[in-house]
């Protein structure tokens, strides 16, 4: 494989990973989850060594993104927690009607 090649190769893949990050960064609060994140395999050659500071931000993009999407998870979980507080006007388990003709 070419030297042209590897960069190609990996200038695509930090590319897409920037892109998933800034779309995860971009989401409406309370939405990161719901961006497609796609699974990828790292190429099969080391990082060029001219796109090592590139590989640098775009992992700082990443840190960016997760800590989005941890908040997101929290805010989620204390919405949830304050749902569960509330009393229900029944139990799940009692009649939801009552047969008074028998």
């Amino acid at each position: 494989m070419s030297a042209d090649d590897v960069t190609a190769e990996w200038t695509a893949l930090l590319d897409r990973l920037e892109l998933d990050a800034d779309r995860i960064l971009a989401a409406a609060p309370g939405t990161a989850d719901t961006a497609v994140i796609e699974p990828w395999t790292p190429p099969s050659t080391p990082l060029p060594v001219h796109l090592a500071d590139r590989a640098r931000r775009v992992v700082e993009r990443q840190r960016l993104a997760m800590e989005r999407a941890r908040t997101d998870l929290d805010d989620l979980r204390q919405h949830l927690g304050a749902v569960d507080r509330i009393p229900g006007t029944r139990r799940p388990d009692a009649p939801a009607f009552l047969d008074v003709d028998g």
